[in-house]
């Protein structure tokens, strides 16, 4: 009797609020990706967390859902409002902006995120194929060189060091609301959640081909 191999375990992130967005669409985004039921038919298990916007504890966070979850890959989400696409990031900085406070109103103690680590670490995952699935699936895509100074930037550069599976970042660009004009078209939440599916399927499918 053929068994069926264990499903793929995929990691997906979002943040909360922070000040200047008291509301974070990747929160609903990853509320929707939980609810996707054809996951499960493809042998995928999409494990969703959302990460408090405080500089002291997001590393001890991700730490520990990376623990708790085992992810053969890892996918996260954070909002970039001037942003008109979704952004693949492909690197990281060992930087931390000193001129935003986070959820908590405290600014990051230091200005870099590790002591002696390298200036940049590269996101651990295929950018150019995930671009053109985000597309593919009805969302603008581009690829990204910059994942800024806050804690997004920071959560791919310490899960980078955290582990070795496939890892890396997506922007997301503020959602049109309220039946205000898209712009660009087809930037609801709706899309950037079948984008980031999209990028879901694909990881799994190159997981389950590289073996555990």
């Amino acid at each position: 009797m053929n068994r069926l191999p264990p499903p793929v375990t995929i990691l997906v992130t979002g943040f909360g609020a922070f000040p200047g967005a008291r509301s974070n669409p990747t929160l609903e985004i990853v509320r929707r990706l939980a609810r996707v039921r054809r996951f499960a038919l493809l042998g995928i298990r999409v494990e969703t967390r959302v990460l408090r916007v405080e500089f002291a504890a997001l590393g001890a966070a991700l730490s520990a859902v990376i623990v708790e979850t085992g992810p053969r890959a890892i996918i996260h989400l954070g909002l970039a409002a001037r942003r008109k696409t979704l952004c693949v990031e492909t690197r990281a900085l060992n930087r931390v902006g000193r001129l935003r406070p986070d959820a908590a109103r405290r600014f990051s103690a230091h200005a870099i995120v590790e002591p002696g680590g390298p200036a940049i670490r590269k996101a651990r995952w295929p950018a150019d194929p995930i671009r053109a699935a985000i597309r593919a699936a009805g969302a603008p895509a581009r690829l990204s060189i910059d994942a800024g100074d806050y804690l997004c930037n920071q959560a791919l550069y310490l899960t980078l060091a955290a582990t070795n599976v496939p890892a890396g970042f997506i922007h997301v660009p503020k959602p049109a609301r309220g039946g205000q004009p898209l712009n660009p078209p087809g930037l609801s939440i709706a899309a950037m959640a079948r984008g980031v599916e999209a990028v879901i399927v694909l990881l799994a499918a190159r997981c389950r081909r590289r073996g555990p």
